[in-house]
């Protein structure tokens, strides 16, 4: 009885087992439906962006301070006590125009003794003229008693010598006497003309003397000017420091550096910028002659002065555009730095409401080399194997290496230029998410999410 029971356990073992073991038909019918248990490879699916074409520039950064063109410091050019102001901050004044006055009584007086004494060295003038004549008159008179006084000497020395037939005439007495009556007269008319001398220079000098008391009267009459203090250009008051009732000195421009000017004013309408960038920079600010190829591209940046932007942030949205003017030629020993100076526009080239004022502390934007149709792709695009970088580009619904050079760049897109044989055009669609393990020719999918997918 046992017996029998172990073969039937094992008869019902043999039949579970072969239950569980698929039937040599439906293995067939498998293997014909051709499951082998391997899926089909699926598409990459990708974000792509077309290749553009955009104006690329290359630029510096810097930040400075706005400067008026045309800055003056007056001062006071005579000392004095204030007795009026004229002209307030922020107005607008013409050149020559009065800011201010001072106490001029001094000067009034000053210019009046001037005049006086000018008055007189005129009228001293043709009395010496006339005494200019009298002495000529003396001296002619002189001239002839001189040469009577020598014809009388003469004859009377003829006639006091004893001829063969004749005895003398005049005795020697009487001779001496004519030769000192000649002498004296000689010596009279002598002294007749260095007395006409000395009145043509007593003349000459009494005609300086004019010219001296004219000079006096013009350096009066300057400093009763300087009670006025003028404007010396056209612009705006940007700082009033004299007020009525001030004691002023008069000052220098040097002076008025260490902050004793009257005034300070400015040309608001004519406004800098000055900055220093480093030796190394110095070619990029050199003006050059455009080539025939740039001047085709529409590339001038180096035809004339280059090309600034500057914003700030007292106006956040406003651009004002400068021109560098003048490059300094030198380099500083200490810094290593040169100078560059560059004029800049009053109002915003996009907001004409905003306006740019000295003393703006401004962010400089400094385009040292432009590329107006330049090729270019997003960043991400670029991938990057050593020195050599590549874009995968989507043709025909399969990934393309396409070996780039790179050239300018900003925050988001590059310069691209293909290299060798390869070819990239604008338009065609660049990889820009998904592009880094793309064999060449893989197939792939546009992601609906890409730009060029939305357009």
């Amino acid at each position: 009885m046992h017996r029998s029971i172990a073969v039937r356990a094992l008869l019902l073992c043999s039949l579970f087992v072969a239950a569980c073991q698929p039937s040599d038909s439906a293995a067939a019918s498998s293997n014909a439906s051709g499951d082998s248990g391997l899926k089909p490879r699926e598409r990459s699916r990708v974000l792509v962006e077309p290749v553009a074409e955009r104006e690329m520039l290359k630029t510096l950064d810097t930040t400075t301070k706005v400067e008026s063109e045309f800055q003056h410091e007056i001062v006071p050019r005579a000392s004095g006590l204030v007795t009026e102001v004229l002209a307030e901050e922020g107005d607008r004044v013409e050149a020559g125009q009065v800011l201010a006055r001072l106490d001029d009584r001094e000067a009034k007086i000053a210019v009046g003794e001037a005049e006086v004494a000018l008055k007189e060295a005129r009228d001293n003038v043709p009395k010496l003229a006339i005494a200019i004549k009298e002495a000529e008159s003396r001296a002619e008179s002189a001239r002839r008693s001189a040469e009577q006084a020598q014809r009388d000497f003469e004859r009377n020395e003829t006639i006091s010598v004893a001829g063969t037939d004749r005895p003398g005439l005049l005795s020697a007495k009487e001779l001496e006497q004519s030769r000192l009556q000649r002498d004296q007269a000689v010596s009279d008319y002598d002294t007749a003309k260095l007395a006409l001398e000395r009145a043509r220079v007593e003349y000459e000098s009494a005609k300086n003397a004019v010219a001296r008391a004219e000079l006096q009267l013009q350096q009066a009459q300057l400093m009763f000017s300087y009670m006025e203090i003028l404007a010396p250009a056209r612009g705006v008051i940007a700082l009033r420091s004299l007020k009525v009732g001030d004691s002023v000195a008069a000052t220098t421009s040097f002076s008025a550096r260490a902050g004793v000017a009257g005034f300070t004013l400015v040309d608001i309408e004519a406004l800098r910028v000055v900055f220093y960038r480093p030796q190394r920079e110095l070619a990029l600010f050199r003006p050059r002659e455009t080539t025939t190829r740039e001047a085709v591209n529409g590339d001038t940046s180096h035809a004339g002065g280059l090309e600034l932007t500057a914003t700030t942030e007292a106006m956040p949205n406003a651009k004002f555009r400068g021109l560098i003017e003048r490059v300094s030629p030198t380099i500083d020993a200490q810094s290593g730095a040169f100078r560059v100076t560059a004029a800049m526009q009053v109002t915003a080239e996009n907001d004409p409401s905003a306006m740019l004022l000295p003393g703006m502390l401004v962010r400089l934007e400094i385009v040292t080399e432009r590329h107006p149709n330049a090729m270019v792709v997003p960043k991400r695009a670029v991938l990057r194997e050593g020195e050599v970088g590549h874009v995968v580009v989507v043709r025909d619904g399969r990934a393309h290496r396409v070996a780039v050079e790179e050239g300018l760049s900003d925050e988001e897109y590059v310069e691209v230029r293909a290299q060798g044989d390869a070819t990239l055009k604008v338009g065609e669609l660049v990889v820009v998410v998904g592009n880094r393990d793309l064999e060449e020719g893989a197939e792939v999918e546009i992601d609906a999410s890409s730009a060029s997918a939305k357009k």
